[in-house]
């Protein structure tokens, strides 16, 4: 396997994933690894390939993945970075979700125009339709936690983002997470590997290829979130 890896020089690799927990960490251990971190050594363990986490912001790891800056990033798969990444996926897919307050519920998309402001992270995709829809009022955000946090706040009177992050973020602003129970579901989206082309790691290819079919799971991302849950953060 070294042979494989002798044009990288030995470097690390480095890689990012969501900046915020629960996917790059847990605020309540720093010692408690993220859960997207943990999807990366994984897919990675028979590699013999040294990590390296660079803990950038969600417009940045676009931009340095484009530039070839960074080598990897695990993320929601992304349309706008397409020519400048081997993309190898799915991974694992998360439930993508529309939060409101407790007096309002979503029925179906249309009604999603009823809310004044939606709070949404920033340069991430979660819905096609979502994505690419002008009439709603879109309020960026750098995390699920300050989202939430204006949520709580009735800053904004709605949060997309995948289950996991939101019911993290939920816990973290111990707020009630039974709200998740009455969003409106946009469906599933897939997490995969983005590998920029102009990585020196780029002849992993293959080897990346075949590891993440190994690995796929359909709630992987949701099970590790769990287990860590349960096994590493303290009880509360």
């Amino acid at each position: 396997m070294a042979n494989n890896l002798s044009y990288a020089h030995d470097k690390k690799l480095s890689f990012s994933v969501p900046p915020f927990p629960p996917f790059n960490s847990f605020a309540e251990h720093q010692k408690c690894t993220g859960v997207g971190v943990i999807a990366i050594q994984e897919v990675t363990k028979n590699l013999k390939i040294k990590l390296e986490l660079a803990n950038y912001p969600y417009a940045r790891i676009l931009l340095s993945l484009k530039t070839g800056e960074l080598d990897l990033a695990l993320i929601f798969k992304n349309s706008t970075i397409a020519n400048d990444v081997e993309y190898i996926g799915p991974l694992s897919l998360s439930k993508v979700i529309v939060l409101t307050q407790n007096n309002t519920k979503i029925k179906d998309y249309d009604e999603l125009y009823k809310l004044e402001s939606i709070a949404v992270i920033r340069n991430a995709q979660f819905n096609e339709k979502f994505d690419q829809d002008n009439a709603l009022n879109k309020v960026s955000v750098a995390s699920y936690e300050q989202a939430i946090g204006m949520l709580k706040l009735k800053y904004v009177d709605g949060v997309i983002g995948s289950r996991v992050g939101l019911e993290y973020a939920l816990r973290q602003q111990n707020m009630d997470e039974s709200i998740i129970t009455n969003a409106y579901s946009l469906g599933t989206k897939e997490w995969g590997l983005h590998l920029a082309k102009k990585s020196s790691f780029i002849a992993l290819l293959p080897l990346l290829t075949t590891a993440v079919k190994n690995t796929y799971q359909k709630d992987l991302i949701y099970r590790l979130y769990q287990q860590q849950i349960k096994h590493c953060l303290p009880s509360t």
